[in-house]
């Protein structure tokens, strides 16, 4: 039986039976749908995935046992194989395809991000009774041929969705003019990536923290067997000037982190290496350490840290947005990757720094470690980070309010 949000539109009962008429694609779903809470997200503006990304990580993290589907109009997530979250393609929009990507995933919640509203897809989601959410719309999301000239059918699809939020007021009055009542919108600042934090065990970080006793420290994260030389001979620049610093070298690959043991006992360094069981003392100026899963240990005890791989062309660095919600100010090379918007944010907030060698590296960190410093390049990153956090958490909310009323009509 069709939800009682389905309303009869001319313009969409037309656009449904001659998209009906063509033979329907096939369409095979990735995997079976796991069992419990499901929530759809579909990324529909170019560019923007990792935010929704972000928030499906985010929402697991709230709701443990509920499972994500992403789906995405341009390219795709990464994170594939993430338990609870799973990727399918966007199925196209023929009816009977529709019905059948739906009937499939049966999404307890589904929401939808920008615009760019496919009509047969919306109808068969609103037709299970999913609970519908259009999230960070925007003015270009509603712009194209279709909803130019069937401005009928846009309509009818907006009445379709519970909840709906405009990124700004000129989205706001574009959805209106749409005919989505005023009464029946919010407007809330866009959605932006944001930066995971990553785990760590607490009696490490105490440890650590009460080994340190105040004493500076920079890190160098996922660091390039390359990039190794480089690294040791700035951080014996910057401890001319701070001679009590300590170098934390981070390797995702345990034979490289050897190799760097040996080049720094090379250049007259005092290492000690973590993996080995061993705490950094006074004397040691050259902390080696080699397992990724306690690099959140690393970025929650150095006020600055180097994004290993940043300069060499290639190489895989960490998320710089994950990096400054931990609280580090951020120096990197000059290869990015798919970072580059990413860093440019950073950097013209003033929470990032870029450097080309030896030299402009050793004196951007003896200049990074000075207390005030490094705390003012933290608080300028956690607010590039944090933008968008009140948007994100009121979508998170509602999700909650409607998958708890639904396991209480289960019950």
């Amino acid at each position: 039986m069709a939800d009682a949000r389905v309303r009869g539109s001319l313009g969409l009962t037309a656009y449904r039976t001659l998209s009906g008429r063509r033979k329907p694609p096939t369409y095979t779903p990735v995997r079976d749908r796991p069992e419990g809470e499901l929530v759809w997200i579909h990324a529909a503006e170019p560019g923007n995935n990792r935010a929704l990304n972000d928030l499906a990580h985010r929402l697991l993290y709230m709701r443990p046992g509920c499972h994500v589907l992403l789906t995405a109009a341009h390219d795709g997530f990464g994170d594939r194989g993430v338990p609870d979250i799973w990727q399918d393609v966007m199925p196209p929009d023929h009816p009977v395809v529709t019905d059948a990507f739906v009937a499939h995933w049966k999404p307890d919640v589904a929401i939808w991000a920008w615009g760019d509203l496919l009509p047969n897809l919306i109808l068969s989601t609103a037709e299970s009774g999913a609970h519908m959410m259009l999230v960070d719309a925007d003015v270009e999301g509603f712009d194209g041929r279709r909803d130019r000239w069937l401005p009928e059918v846009p309509r009818a699809l907006l009445a379709q969705f519970n909840h709906v939020t405009a990124r700004d007021e000129s989205a706001h009055l574009k959805l209106a003019q749409m005919g989505r009542p005023v009464g029946a919108m919010e407007v809330a600042e866009p959605l932006h990536p944001f930066g995971k934090m990553m785990p760590v065990h607490e009696s490490d970080l105490a440890d650590m923290t009460a080994t340190l006793s105040g004493r500076p420290a920079w890190l160098s994260a996922r660091t390039s067997l390359q990039e190794c030389t480089t690294i040791l001979a700035a951080h014996k620049l910057a401890l001319k000037s701070s001679h009590r610093l300590l170098l934390i070298l981070h390797f995702s690959d345990p034979e490289d982190a050897a190799r760097a043991e040996d080049a720094a006992l090379a250049q007259s360094l005092l290492v000690a290496n973590w993996s080995d069981g061993a705490f950094p003392d006074d004397n040691t100026q050259v902390l080696i350490a080699d397992d990724d899963a306690e690099l959140g240990l690393w970025l929650r005890v150095a006020i600055v840290t180097f994004l290993g791989g940043s300069m060499q062309a290639g190489a895989d660095i960490c998320d710089p947005y994950s990096v400054a919600a931990h609280g580090s100010a951020i120096v990197y090379g000059p290869n990015v990757g798919a970072y580059v918007d990413d860093f440019t944010r950073l950097m013209n907030a003033g929470a990032a720094r870029i450097v080309n060698d030896t030299p402009s590296l050793g004196r951007a960190i003896s200049q990074m470690i000075a207390p005030d410093h490094a705390a003012h390049m933290a608080m300028a990153g956690w607010d590039v980070v944090t933008r968008g956090a009140d948007s994100l958490d009121r979508i998170i909310s509602l999700t909650q309010t409607r998958l708890d009323s639904r396991m209480s009509e289960k019950r």
